[in-house]
């Protein structure tokens, strides 16, 4: 479905390259894991699927693949219902994601054409993630809501969307074990539902938990990538072998 082949992405004032032509594919069903630290161009790269560099900023070169039909990642001339409907992407930081000075309700709606009976959808979706009291979400500001609960509902809204392609950028960093565990179950179902993803981590046990296969990334670069319990079982790269010893140190 998705093919990014010898993705380049340079900071236009600085001159300096952020992203040093990554290459890799997301299949229908598939669920590829990006793995790697803070500063790696992890987020980059997936801004740049987005279309949500701006072109004045950086320089991107390679090429994007979506479904047999190139995308002009230069200009970002998007496809009809490109960014949305067929690709959606979680943030990473639920408490920047939403407007502080206008109630969830009201701005929840604003994506969508059709808010036909959309309370009762959003709502059925926020209770399948234990968000029982749905009228005061509704009526609440994010400030009023924990993190993970802003999490939660960034996930209920793209799964209303129901895309074909879902890119989760960090979604378990800013938010406690409870509600971590909410958000893996939710991906979880996603993935049995045959939805393609891209999960964006620092943390190898969720990668190894969602993906089929992984793409470790250090300095903007790939180093290492493969079906995840093949590299899991026997990382190549010392770098991957540091991230997995911290990554099972952190879950003894």
């Amino acid at each position: 479905m998705l093919e990014v082949k010898d993705l380049k992405i340079t900071a236009h004032y600085a001159k300096k390259e952020i992203v040093h032509g990554i290459s890799f594919s997301v299949g229908k069903g598939e669920t590829l894991g990006i793995v790697g630290e803070s500063g790696s161009g992890k987020s980059m790269t997936s801004k740049c699927i987005m279309g949500l560099l701006n072109s004045r900023a950086f320089v991107l070169e390679g090429q994007i693949r979506w479904k047999d039909q190139e995308i002009n990642i230069s200009k970002n001339h998007l496809p009809d219902h490109y960014r949305g409907k067929q690709i959606t992407m979680i943030p990473q930081n639920p408490m920047t994601a939403f407007a502080p000075m206008v109630k969830l309700g009201k701005q929840l709606k604003m994506g969508f054409s059709d808010t036909e009976n959309f309370d009762g959808k959003l709502s059925e979706i926020l209770k399948s993630m234990n968000l029982n009291d749905c009228e005061k979400i509704f009526k609440s500001y994010p400030s009023e809501l924990s993190g993970g609960m802003l999490q939660r509902i960034m996930i209920a809204i793209t799964l209303l969307q129901a895309p074909e392609l879902i890119i989760a950028d960090e979604v378990t960093t800013a938010v406690d074990a409870a509600s971590e565990y909410q958000i893996l179950m939710e991906l979880e179902k996603l993935k049995k539902k045959g939805t393609s993803m891209i999960v964006v981590t620092h943390d190898f046990g969720v990668a190894a938990k969602l993906c089929d296969k992984i793409s470790v990334m250090k300095s903007g670069k790939i180093i290492e990538q493969g079906e995840t319990k093949k590299v899991f079982a026997s990382p190549q790269h010392e770098y991957t072998k540091q991230l997995l010893e911290a990554s099972m140190l952190f879950r003894r």
